[in-house]
């Protein structure tokens, strides 16, 4: 039995890790329909597979698989493979930025995650293995329809996925949000928040779309208010969408994090980190 737990739940409901794991499988499906379309060879272990070999596999396989045949088509040739998508996205987030309203509420959409022995700390480690191997491999396994990764000065990030699960992959910079408004007022409970910004990649024009985090205290695991909010021009379908994708990987991220042993020197590091950054939330 495992020594550890994680539990999602959105509005108001908790989802079952095969909930998850359905949704998940679904969308490695669409995204190999969509090698086979654009006939971008999947490979595993140097053999070569058929999109109806891979529609037949088992989760864990699928993963291997995508994870493996992205790194094998390397960074560049995923923007090529996808840049009519690219552009298509472009055009739509450029009509949802350009029809937003500031002064209405931006649409929510919230996923609630707690964990039992996985720490904030492991999760941390997870995150900066994530940054440091700065490869395709990684983020894929996180989820199938992370096209391209790249870390940033900053922590900053350029990113391809398909946001809310929504029509085209998106080409995008996030960037650190320090300082920048809210859009809904913490929770009473919150330790900490990490807030970004979203811009296009390809000339850095504001999405409108803002990430907002909650962190709140945990003894013996994490508790996490995710949160991505748009403006009201954006469709529903995105604000839904993007549960599922939350859960997907964070999911897949927490499961690699419990794995994650911090060393000495990360035992002395990052939890004055943590209290740095919980106190510049409350300034």
């Amino acid at each position: 039995m495992a020594d550890y737990k994680i539990n999602f739940k959105i509005d108001g409901r908790e989802v079952t890790q095969e909930e998850i794991h359905e949704v998940e499988l679904s969308r490695y499906h669409k995204v190999f329909k969509e090698f086979g379309e654009k006939n971008i060879p999947l490979q595993m272990n140097g053999q070569s597979y058929k999109v109806e070999d891979a529609l037949e596999m088992t989760l864990e396989d699928a993963r291997e698989l995508l994870a493996q045949s992205k790194e094998a088509v390397g960074k560049q040739g995923m923007l090529d493979y996808y840049k009519d998508e690219l552009i298509r996205a472009d055009k739509m987030w450029e009509d949802i930025a350009d029809k937003a309203d500031d002064k209405q509420p931006m649409k929510q959409a919230i996923v609630e995650v707690e964990t039992e022995n996985i720490s904030l700390i492991q999760f941390m480690l997870f995150n900066q293995s994530l940054m440091a191997e700065n490869n395709l491999y990684l983020p894929s396994k996180v989820h199938p329809e992370h096209y391209y990764f790249e870390a940033g000065k900053g922590g900053t990030q350029t990113i391809v996925e398909t946001f809310g699960m929504y029509k085209d992959p998106s080409y995008l910079h996030l960037v650190p949000g320090k300082g920048m408004a809210r859009p809904i007022q913490p929770d009473a409970d919150t330790d900490m928040v990490m807030i970004g910004k979203t811009l296009l990649a390809h000339n850095m024009a504001d999405t409108k779309i803002i990430g907002m985090h909650q962190f709140k205290g945990k003894k013996n695991g994490l508790h996490v208010k995710l949160g991505v909010f748009l403006p009201q021009s954006a469709p529903d379908e995105i604000l839904e969408g993007h549960k599922w994708h939350l859960m997907v990987e964070f999911n897949n991220g927490l499961h690699i994090a419990k794995d994650k042993k911090p060393n000495w020197l990360q035992k002395m590091i990052l939890p004055l980190a943590l209290k740095k950054a919980a106190k510049e939330f409350k300034e």
